[in-house]
């Protein structure tokens, strides 16, 4: 973009504009590349051309991203204007064009403009410390909720392991007295089920330490999704959704009960937003092409509220569910990604909704991008 298009040089004079851009310093950026971090000297005020800027704040291995900048925006002015070091880190989110206003000739043409120049920068700086200042309450809200949860999950797996184990007992008691086939499917269906309940508590503690471990197996679309149905088959048949389910068969080496866990957070999701809606219709699917596993649930609901969408994947997000935590979509992301895949997701109001997980079919593919 063409620099006097920049926000920051809009209040200029055209003389103070035009001396400006006589000095600036222009550098190109890889993805990931730093422009300056915490504690660096205030080398002069960084106007974004092209590409996108993160401003990041680290404390030990914890990294916050506090603000996103684009083509026309512009960063580092708090620190020229006070005279202090940096406060935070930036780096190119992605590969980005920059232009450097040094520190000196800013100061210089700022003596020569009308002081409500000068206001305007301290107003943006203001408005800059305000946002600051409310990302960092959220995240320590965030903080706090995710430490409860932790304690939570940590004396749910305490307290649920005496009951467990009573009642895998049982079911070898079960199991050694009749040995019908009946039986021993209703048998295996509770173990397994026993087995979903460790899995879920345990889930919720890695959850909190901002952890996902994995244990791959070797297995088959088909059998995933089969395997999906028999979790779920009874506890979905009564709301009253037609559930479709297809998949191209293909080998996949996958953490199976991670990925079914993700496929019923989705499913109940949809079956909650169809709210029993006369031909509610529910379809998963699951194939793989190119080395990639995509996995989709798609319904007819109402669609995403606008005002969740940008922050769908993100802790204690919910929206219009009786009881609902946020938790769900967060957990699912980050199965998704230690699988090393993405999810997207494409609504429309009125029409309904789909997820799409991309994740490579076995250990040896790449990562998605």
């Amino acid at each position: 973009m063409d620099v006097r298009a920049n926000r920051f040089l809009e209040a200029f004079s055209p003389g103070g504009r035009e001396r400006l851009i006589g000095h600036l310093i222009y550098q190109e950026l890889a993805a990931g590349e730093y422009l300056f971090h915490e504690g660096d000297p205030a080398e002069g005020v960084c106007l974004v051309l092209e590409g996108q800027v993160e401003v990041v704040k680290t404390a030990g291995e914890h990294e916050q991203i506090l603000a996103s900048f684009q083509p026309g925006d512009f960063l580092g002015e708090v620190a020229v204007l006070d005279g202090q070091g940096r406060s935070t880190d930036a780096r190119a989110r992605k590969a980005a064009s920059v232009a450097w206003i040094p520190t000196a000739d800013l100061l210089g043409v700022l003596v020569t403009e009308p002081v409500t120049l000068t206001l305007h920068l301290f107003q943006n700086v203001l408005a800059l410390l305000r946002k600051t200042d409310d990302l960092y309450v959220q995240e320590v809200v965030h903080k706090e909720k995710l430490s409860l949860i932790g304690e939570m999950a940590g004396s749910l797996m305490h307290d649920l392991r005496t009951p467990i184990q009573v009642l895998l007992s049982a079911i070898d008691v079960i199991r050694m007295s009749h040995s019908d086939a009946e039986t021993v499917d209703c048998c295996q269906k509770m173990e397994l089920q026993c087995d979903r309940l460790t899995a879920m508590a345990g889930e919720l503690l890695e959850f909190s330490r901002g952890e996902t471990k994995l244990h791959l197996v070797r297995t088959d679309t088909n059998a995933l999704l089969q395997q999906f149905l028999s979790f779920n088959d009874e506890s979905f048949r009564p709301v009253g959704v037609t559930f479709n389910v297809e998949a191209d068969p293909a080998e996949i080496e996958v953490d199976s009960m991670r990925l079914l866990r993700v496929l019923q957070n989705l499913v109940s999701n949809a079956v909650q937003a169809l709210n029993s809606k006369p031909g509610g219709r529910i379809d998963v699917g699951a194939k793989v092409g190119d080395s990639i596993l995509y996995l989709s649930v798609r319904d007819n609901g109402p669609g995403i509220p606008a005002a969740v969408q940008d922050r769908i994947f993100e802790p204690f997000v919910t929206q219009g569910k009786a009881g609902g935590t946020g938790l769900g979509l967060a957990i699912v992301k980050n199965v998704v990604t230690a699988h090393r895949g993405t999810i997207t997701f494409e609504t429309q109001a009125g029409q309904g909704t789909e997820f799409l997980i991309r994740i490579p079919q076995d250990a040896a593919s790449r990562p998605v991008e």
